[in-house]
């Protein structure tokens, strides 16, 4: 009977698989569902084969011990945090002939293969794998809807779909059929038409993990349920949604299970609830990033269990002693994240938070924070993070600040008014990685203790006071740094010759200083690179590295040369500041190698002795916002080609140049121009209609949204360009990057003619309009007074005629105005806003015609020679007509009258004959005299 037994089993072994190996069956599934991946990169795979006959040695496959049967396929891919793909195709049903299958895990496999093919959709036969307990297909690159098979699943426990682009599902209802399940992660699958979401969960008795962040989920009173059924739910991540609920009797602060709460990223609106406190255990709770108001409840010291709580962007609006107060002192020893920034919250830290022992994260920037830091912070012994950056803190920080912060790494105390008083023998106990002190007065010396800090990646010690020669250990000290600030500051030295030596350094910062030397050779991996206002001299190395550059500010500095063509070589370069150097010579062509052209957005070489022609090179940058050639020797025509080339183009600056031809009508295509400045060239012609149509100068236009002067630094204060000179108010005005906002129109000191076109006042955003010293005649136009924003208006020094617009009165605005040196005429307009100008005598000068305050010169009654606005048709036409009329009246008139006095009074004609000899001898001498003028000008205009 033994014997009989024996050979049963190993008949049973044989058929089954057993514990010698898998299934037959299961193994060629297994080999078809290989067959359905059509990569697989790494090889994940690569033992599945028929040469192996025991398929639960496989890769990847665990087999149940006692029957052979797969059990559990774990292929995720490992290597997705190093670029790796994984696994690319589709999920074979062959997974249907795998009957004891209990675990699937695919995740972060990308089975679209990361390239244009589109993505699979979720198949539906797994709701057909009755026995899964856990399916795992998070961030596969699956699209579609969800399959409501899934609701099958009954013996599932855990289900994984997060991060699954283009993934959705308009009815949960499914869900019920789930009631084992304790893990549900939908994680960014579009659940916005769900609408009954919230009773599709309250289904899931078992559910111990809910995570729906990033779904597009909504939620109201009304489809809420009255009673929560999720009695062993621990941790609820809803996140980033649009849970817009103003209630406090919402669902989630009703789960008095809870250990971990994430509502964090969505638009609660209501007060802190008090029902906060019923959530006895709650460990984490996370409301960062909503619009709630007040001050927490005083429930919240029930929760003697809290380690982490963040608050971080609400209106708390309240004293941080009050703050301190209301947290559960039962729980201080246990607390190991205060996170309060941009919480509105003012008053001063307590000492005592130094009791929060086991405390690692406090951000309390971006409020309204004053007085001094407590030393008691110096007793945090496991703090890593400590951010008071953006408040009102002053005071000096001493080493008793420092004393027990022994794992401190990262550290911002910027933009407040605090000063060091440290030693430089000092040895900081922590040892930093993050190291932020902008605006924290550390000089006049050079701070040495950061020469103790070799694992910082990150430092800024910018507008730090440091009137100081950098040390010699500084370069080695940080050679991998990957971020470096010194700038503002009056640092002196000589630059390295190279700072290839620093491997990771991705942006370096070291403007507005006194350092000497050349443009040293760049990291390969440098991103941003700030040498402005600096003392740096010789030319710019043909060849210096970093073929990633983004940004490069050499402007301010004395160097000469030509701009080499290399710069042409860098497909990421956006901005270049070479400014107010000594450059010389033409820009290169740049031979173009990409169909996408530069990507240049900011050009800016204003005051160099660059000469040439307008380059060619900027007809392939179409992403060009700022381009500023100004103060340099530029020639010839500006081309047609920029209203077509340029469409992206806001501000243009060619001022102070040798630029010749008229005014391009195409300029006028220009749809987000607001700066345009020609002044100072000598540009002739008519100004065209067409720049009336430049809506970036109009007050609908909206505002821009990035400023292409700012830089992509960490640094709140990194800015590409330092100032620039824009003529406005009758000055030179010196503008930083805030010159984004200036919307001006200057062609100013040039040789154009013709009227002024009425086409210009629908440019109503203008702050600042400069047509002087030119020679524009005509009036000025009648309704000027529609440009409301304009505060500076520069008319003089022309040849205008005819009276000012009583227009001009309504220029609310208006705080410079010159009409001077033209032949304007009739009473000046009166209004508040006029007769509180400065220097109201200089702006009418040289109009003989004028008169009126703030003129001595009295008008005759009734003559009021201010222009209005026509009643009847074309004013201009009209006022011709009538003065054409008067004329001829007149000349009839008078020849008669002279006529019939000559022909029969001896004693007139002598008298007349007599005069007209003399009046030949003046108009003699006047004809000839503006025959010399006009004669000397038109040889100006064409030299």
């Amino acid at each position: 009977m033994a014997m009989n037994a024996a050979i049963l089993f190993l008949a049973l072994a044989a058929l089954g698989g057993g514990a010698g190996g898998c299934v037959p069956g299961e193994r060629a599934a297994l080999l078809d569902v290989k067959r359905g991946f059509t990569s697989d990169p790494d090889g994940a795979l690569s033992s599945w084969t028929g040469l192996r006959p025991d398929c639960c040695r496989w890769g990847g496959v665990v087999c149940d011990n006692a029957t052979g049967r797969v059990a559990e396929l774990r292929l995720r891919n490992a290597l997705a945090g190093g670029g790796s793909t994984g696994l690319s195709g589709e999920i074979s049903p062959a997974l249907l002939r795998l009957p004891r299958l209990a675990h699937l895990d695919l995740s972060h496999n990308s089975l679209s293969g990361g390239g244009a093919a589109p993505p699979p959709p979720l198949p539906r036969f797994l709701g057909s794998l009755w026995a899964l307990r856990s399916l795992n297909l998070s961030s596969t690159d699956i699209a579609g809807e969800v399959p409501p098979q899934l609701g099958n699943l009954t013996r599932l426990v855990t289900l994984d779909l997060s991060s699954l682009s283009g993934l959705y599902s308009g009815d949960l209802s499914w869900l019920a059929g789930l009631t084992s399940l304790e893990h549900l992660d939908m994680g960014s699958v579009n659940l916005t038409a769900s609408v009954g979401w919230v009773r599709a969960v309250n289904m899931l008795p078992s559910l111990r993990v809910l995570s729906l962040p990033l779904c597009g989920l909504t939620t109201s009173p009304s489809s809420s349920p009255s009673s929560a059924n999720l009695t062993r739910l621990r941790r609820l991540d809803l996140s980033s949604n649009a849970i817009n609920t103003s209630t406090v009797d919402a669902w989630f602060w009703n789960v008095p299970t809870l250990a971990y709460l994430d509502l964090s990223g969505n638009s609660l609106s209501s007060p802190f609830p008090d029902a906060i406190g019923n959530m006895t255990g709650l460990q984490v709770l996370d409301l960062d990033g909503n619009g709630m108001v007040g001050m927490i409840p005083a429930t919240l010291q029930r929760l003697c269990s809290l380690q982490v709580l963040d608050v971080t962007v609400n209106q708390i609006g309240g004293d941080m002693s009050e703050f301190m107060e209301r947290l559960p002192r039962c729980a201080l020893g246990n607390v190991r994240a205060l996170q309060l920034s941009a919480a509105n919250i003012s008053g001063r830290l307590p000492e005592w938070i130094g009791d929060m022992a086991q405390l690692t994260d406090l951000d309390l920037s971006f409020n309204n924070l004053a007085g001094e830091i407590p030393q008691g912070i110096g007793k945090l012994s496991k703090l890593t993070r400590l951010f008071l950056n953006k408040n009102s803190l002053n005071g000096s920080l001493s080493e008793a600040h420092f004393v027990n912060l022994v794992s401190l790494e990262w550290i911002d105390l910027s933009q407040n008014s605090m000063s060091m008083e440290i030693r430089p023998s000092w040895r900081p106990p922590c040892k930093l990685v993050y190291a932020y002190f902008p605006d924290v007065r550390m000089g006049p010396r050079f701070p040495a203790w950061i020469k103790h800090q070799p694992d910082i990646k990150y430092l800024d010690i910018s507008h730090s006071g440091i009137v100081d020669t950098l040390p010699q250990w500084f370069w080695k000290s940080f050679s991998d740094a990957v971020y470096l600030n010194i700038s503002v500051n009056q640092i002196s030295g000589r630059l390295p010759s190279s700072l290839r030596f620093m491997n990771s350094s991705l942006a370096i910062y070291l403007g507005a200083n006194n350092l000497t030397g050349s443009v040293p050779l760049l990291p390969e991996k440098l991103l941003v690179l700030d040498l402005s206002r600096n003392s740096l001299s010789g030319p710019i190395p043909s060849e210096f590295g970093a073929p990633e550059l983004v940004e490069l500010d050499v402007s301010s500095n004395r160097i000469n040369g030509t701009v080499p063509a290399s710069l042409c070589q860098f497909p990421n370069l956006l901005h270049l500041d070479v400014s107010n150097n000594d450059l010389t010579g033409h820009l290169p062509r740049c031979r173009i190698v990409s169909s996408d052209g530069l990507g240049l957005t900011t050009l800016i070489l204003y005051n160099n002795n660059l000469s040439g022609e307008f380059p060619v090179f900027l007809k392939h940058c179409k992403a060009m916002t700022f381009l500023d050639l100004a103060q340099n020797m530029f020639s010839g025509i500006i081309p047609e080609w920029i209203g077509r080339k340029l469409p992206s183009l806001t501000h243009l600056r060619l001022r102070s140049n040798m630029f010749t031809g008229n005014i391009p009508t195409q300029l006028g295509e220009l749809g987000d121009l607001q700066l345009l400045d020609l002044a100072d060239n000598r540009i002739s012609g008519s100004i065209p209609r067409s720049l009336g149509n430049m809506t970036g100068m109009t007050q609908e236009h909206p505002p821009l949204a990035l400023n292409p002067l700012t830089g992509y630094g960490a640094s709140g204060n990194d800015r590409i360009v330092d100032s620039l000179p824009i003529v406005t108010k009758g000055q030179d005005r010196d503008y930083t990057s805030g010159v984004i906002y200036m919307v001006s129109l200057d062609l100013s000191d040039n040789v154009l003619s013709g009227e002024i076109p009425e086409e210009l006042s629908a440019l109503t955003g203008l702050v600042n309009l400069n047509l002087s010293r030119n020679h524009l005649n005509g009036t000025i136009p009648w309704n000027i007074g529609a440009i409301k924003k304009l505060e500076s208006l520069d008319l003089s020094m022309n040849m205008l005629s005819g009276g000012i617009p009583s227009s001009l009165s309504d220029l609310t605005s208006l705080s410079h105005l010159n009409v001077s040196y033209n032949n304007l005429s009739g009473t000046i307009p009166q209004g508040n806003q006029l007769r509180s100008l400065a220097n109201p005598a200089y702006i009418y000068i040289g109009n003989a015609g004028l008169c009126g305050p703030p003129l001595s010169k009295n008008c005759s009654s009734g003559d009021d020679g201010s222009v209005q606005a026509p009643l009847h048709g074309d004013k201009s036409l009209s006022e011709k007509v009538f003065f054409y009329l008067g004329l001829a009246a007149g000349f009839v008139v008078g020849l008669w009258l002279v006529f019939f006095s000559l022909l029969f009074v001896k004693a007139w004609r002598s008298a007349y004959f007599q005069a007209i000899d003399m009046a030949y001898d003046v108009v003699y001498v006047f004809v000839a005299v503006r025959l010399s003028r006009r004669s000397s000008a038109k040889e100006s205009a064409t030299s």
